[in-house]
């Protein structure tokens, strides 16, 4: 048998959009936002008590730039088997223990689809996809390929299945295949045909039918 330690992957980003292009401009928007709240409570503290200054220059400033720096924090990312998201907190789900694992489609000017995991615990949603009327932005060729593998790992049938809707996305991906003829792109008209408004979660047949090319 041999000795040589078993060879992991790295832990691959499960972001939409690169951290490194949208983080330092969150963070440029989070100094901004405190800058203004700064000197609006200098100029409010010339007229009224400086605590009241202070309340005001808060909450101007303070909002958006919390929430600026909330954004730059989120993050998603695959190591090993298990799926990790952060925002205030960091959680994590492992795919060998799935309990659930689903498409979801959000309505909107901008629909977006989501990949929910569950755990008996936890948790976790990765977003996959962003379409507008005629453009999109999908989920790094990588990311997905590995977010696939680990799924057809799952004992969960439903994650089987999800994960054999990527991999037919990916394939269509590399033959150049336009939007619609893309699974992830058609669960969004899939999701439709059950409801206009309000997030849908696609059932296994729903899933299947994303499966048929024809």
């Amino acid at each position: 048998m041999s000795d040589r330690p078993e060879q992991t992957q790295p832990p691959i980003a499960l972001d939409l959009v690169r951290r490194d292009v949208v983080v330092p401009k969150l963070r440029r928007v989070a100094m901004v936002c405190f800058a203004v709240g700064i000197v609006v409570a200098l100029l409010v503290s010339l007229m009224t008590e400086t605590w009241i200054a202070v309340l005001v220059g808060l909450g101007i400033g303070g909002p958006p730039g919390l929430g600026a720096l909330l954004a730059a924090r989120r993050a998603c990312w695959l190591d090993g088997r298990t799926v990790y998201s952060r925002s205030v907190t960091t959680k994590g789900v492992e795919t060998g223990g799935l309990q659930r694992a689903e498409l979801t489609v959000q309505p909107g000017r901008f629909r977006q689809i989501h990949l929910a995991l569950q755990d008996r615990q936890t948790t976790v949603t990765v977003l996959l996809a962003l379409y507008g009327s005629d453009r999109g932005a999908e989920l790094d060729v990588m990311a997905m390929r590995r977010l696939a593998d680990v799924l057809a790992m799952s004992e969960s049938i439903n994650a089987a299945t999800v994960s054999r809707v990527l991999v037919e996305h990916l394939r269509a991906e590399a033959r150049g295949a336009g939007l619609t003829e893309r699974p992830l792109y058609r669960a969004v008209h899939r999701a439709e045909q059950h409801a206009k408004n309000g997030r849908v979660a696609l059932t296994e047949d729903d899933l299947v039918s994303l499966l048929d090319t024809e």
